[in-house]
């Protein structure tokens, strides 16, 4: 494949959505873990949120992988490695198996976030590069609803562990296009020779102290923390407002987030078409993003006005989260490439632990004030920080 074809970004986009799958994978096969593995609600959600432990601990520290082996080869031994896991899961006779395989999964798929959007960064140039990082923005609902899908293929039946058959196909499949990929320097242009571990570390570190990449690195811990924070509070806000059964809400909720892909392609749209930069479109996007959220929790309305407003904030959400994205390659030198992606990984590990508390906090109390505060204060420190990009340096489409 050429670097910076089309076809090279959908492949590499492939493996953003196989990651992301696998974090929903097991949820549907809930009730058939318990069952085999003799554990309690209490055990099972601690096999979901297993996976998440490497992004928090190694999602810096990737990008060393990163720098050192080259994206492409990075992405071909995560693919294998959850591959591996999801054999594991298949021939699982002991619960212990079962959470390693998903530490096991949880690295593969913290290196796949690091590595795919640095390697679109290294190989994509141009109004193609802005296209190709909002396209990468959408891997998350992708991945999440094909997750849920084909993880539910074999729920509730004696074959309950044909979805973990497939993902390994898929993963393995995946790991086979990934050699196709074009070969790129892991290496800065003009560098002569592979860096040492202590060299890379003190690179990493002076990367990761930018202003810049600090900047977008607050952007989008708080964007990803809004995003979290609301997908998982409204199924219960539904509930409780609407009275309507918790599988009716969870299963339009789940439509209603595909609403992020048209979200991400209209920023990718406006930012490579008609010239606006990310920091810009991020500023003119804010007030909507927060009207659109805090109307989704308003209390009083009609069921279909709620829809309309949790349709609203999954496009607005889809498309902050583009924009984040491409403002990447703004916010970073070439060379600087992997701790950027590592950085907007790390806050997206760091946003799934520390959110889910405080929102249910503000859940239990069914109080809407609450919600439209935190999202108002959201909005505003991640423009804030956008704007920040936007004072450092300007933005031209044409950058490569």
């Amino acid at each position: 494949m050429k670097a910076g074809s089309w076809p090279s970004i959908l492949v590499i986009y492939l493996f953003g959505v196989v990651a992301a799958s696998a974090v929903t994978r097991i949820i549907p096969l809930g009730s058939d873990i318990m069952a085999r593995f003799v554990i309690d609600n209490r055990q099972f959600g601690w096999l979901i949120s297993l996976i998440a432990i490497p992004a928090v601990l190694l999602a810096i520290p990737s990008s060393l992988a990163v720098a050192r082996f080259g994206p492409r080869a990075v992405l071909i031994g995560s693919a294998v490695m959850a591959a591996i896991a999801n054999m594991l899961d298949l021939i699982a006779d002991h619960f212990s198996i079962l959470q390693i395989s998903r530490l096991i999964e949880g690295i593969a798929v913290v290196h796949i976030y690091t590595a795919a959007p640095a390697f679109l960064m290294a190989t994509v140039t141009g109004p193609r590069r802005t296209h190709a990082l909002t396209l990468w923005a959408t891997y998350a609902p992708v991945g999440t609803a094909l997750g849920l899908g084909l993880g539910g293929l074999g729920a509730g039946s004696p074959g309950w562990r044909l979805p973990f058959a497939l993902f390994c196909g898929i993963a393995a499949g995946v790991a086979m296009l990934g050699c196709l990929l074009p070969r790129v320097r892991s290496l800065p242009e003009g560098a002569s020779a592979t860096p040492t571990l202590g060299q890379q570390v003190r690179n990493l570190a002076a990367a990761c102290t930018s202003p810049r990449l600090l900047a977008l690195g607050l952007a989008a811990l708080v964007v990803i923390s809004l995003g979290f924070g609301a997908n998982i509070s409204l199924p219960d806000w539904l509930v409780r407002n609407h009275h309507i059964p918790p599988a009716e809400a969870a299963g339009i909720l789940s439509l209603l987030t595909l609403l992020m892909l048209p979200g991400s392609f209209g920023a990718g749209t406006l930012m490579s078409g008609a010239g606006l930069s990310p920091p810009r479109l991020f500023l003119i996007l804010a007030p909507l993003g927060f009207a659109a959220g805090a109307l989704a929790f308003k209390p009083e309305m009609t069921l279909v006005t709620r829809y309309v407003a949790v349709g609203g904030w999954f496009l607005c959400s889809g498309a902050a989260l583009a924009i984040v994205m491409a403002a990447l390659p703004l916010a970073a030198q070439p060379a600087h490439h992997g701790a950027a992606a590592a950085l907007v990984n790390q806050a997206g590990a760091l946003a799934t632990f520390i959110n889910p508390p405080f929102w249910q906090s503000m859940l239990a109390s069914g109080i809407w004030s609450p919600f439209a505060l935190t999202l108002a204060i959201g909005w505003i420190i991640s423009a804030g920080a956008m704007l920040f990009l936007t004072n450092r340096f300007a933005y031209d489409t044409q950058q490569g």
